[in-house]
């Protein structure tokens, strides 16, 4: 099967890549704190969320092949360093969210570090061993699972609430805190070692997977996450048993594995596989520290961090690229 699967995608990529940029960018982020904005900030912060999340794989595929030498700014030491550090606090919040959905349910917390801890061992050694293919199509075929189990979960979610929805307000008052969401989720994409090996992975084609369009790819995903992110809004508005809290901490885990293993390959693709492997076992490790921050609290702390960055990275490819043409003009 896994065969059929892998030649399947070799000879059409273009859908398992989207598939794939959806699922690394959602995180466990995009429900428990769509939920949670949508029902404490209001409709608007939420609108203005989810357009930050929907255009930020859709920005990167356009503008990432477009700036001039902005893959060479990536590319250097200090960078891939320095996105190789952010790569822990997305794994950090993947892990945050299985346990904090988990702890909502009749299992408890302890069991969602259980959970969390045996997936990033479980992809931790996957990895070492395969590569990029295997990572596009695991997230394939858990993003496919998310969409089913999304879609039936808000629909019996809407229906056992019989009526009685959460009250959302429209949010007016909190439209700052929305606006700084979207500017926030914006850029975030540029510090993804993971996309930026799609595009290198796409270009090169050593193990003769077929050249496709990839801007399509990322529009395609950005495009996938938003009408995903139309399922969340829903759920926010319904009340949800025992039992579908247990189902909704499965979904979690399957939007959260997607992200947790991307980034696992990343610190891998940053850092080599020797030191990669080490970065990834410190990484699970150091976890129980971030534990208290939440999941809004973790992503809260790497937002504000990687606006700056992405900035500066921009900056300095187009800076570089007007000094070479200086250069040129000037011999």
């Amino acid at each position: 099967m896994f065969s059929k699967l892998k030649e399947s995608f070799k000879a059409n990529p273009q859908f398992y890549y989207a598939m794939s940029i959806a699922a690394t960018w959602a995180n466990a982020g995009s429900l428990l704190n769509g939920v949670s904005t949508s029902q404490k900030d209001g409709i608007l912060p939420f609108l203005l969320w989810a357009i930050g999340n929907t255009l930020a794989c859709i920005v990167f595929g356009i503008l990432a092949p477009m700036i001039p030498k902005l893959r060479d700014v990536f590319r250097h030491p200090i960078m891939k360093i320095v996105m190789g550090i952010m790569c822990p606090f997305q794994c950090w919040i993947s892990m945050n969210g299985i346990q904090t959905v988990f702890a909502q349910t009749t299992l408890g917390p302890t069991w969602g570090i259980i959970i969390a801890l045996a997936f990033a061992v479980f992809f931790l050694i996957l990895l070492f061993k395969f590569g990029m293919i295997r990572n596009v199509l695991t997230d394939h075929m858990s993003w496919t699972a998310v969409y089913a189990i999304v879609f039936g979960l808000t629909i019996v979610a809407l229906i056992t609430s019989g009526g009685n929805y959460v009250p959302l307000q429209m949010g007016a008052d909190k439209i700052g805190v929305g606006i700084k969401n979207c500017l926030l989720l914006i850029p975030g994409a540029f510090l993804y070692p993971y996309y930026f090996e799609l595009l290198d992975y796409n270009e090169k084609n050593e193990d003769h997977t077929r050249k496709i369009n990839i801007r399509r790819a990322f529009i395609m995903g950005g495009l996938i996450f938003g009408v995903y992110l139309v399922f969340i809004f829903l759920m926010s508005l319904a009340n949800f048993s025992p039992v579908l809290n247990i189902i909704k901490a499965v979904l979690v885990t399957l939007i959260a594995i997607s992200s947790l293993s991307s980034f696992q390959y990343s610190i891998y693709l940053t850092f080599g596989k020797k030191i990669g492997l080490a970065l990834n076992v410190l990484t699970v490790a150091l976890w129980q520290l971030l534990i208290p921050l939440g999941v809004m609290g973790a992503w809260t702390l790497m937002a504000s961090i990687r606006v700056y960055i992405v900035a500066a990275a921009v900056i300095a490819a187009f800076a570089w690229h007007f000094h070479e043409k200086r250069q040129v003009k000037a011999a």
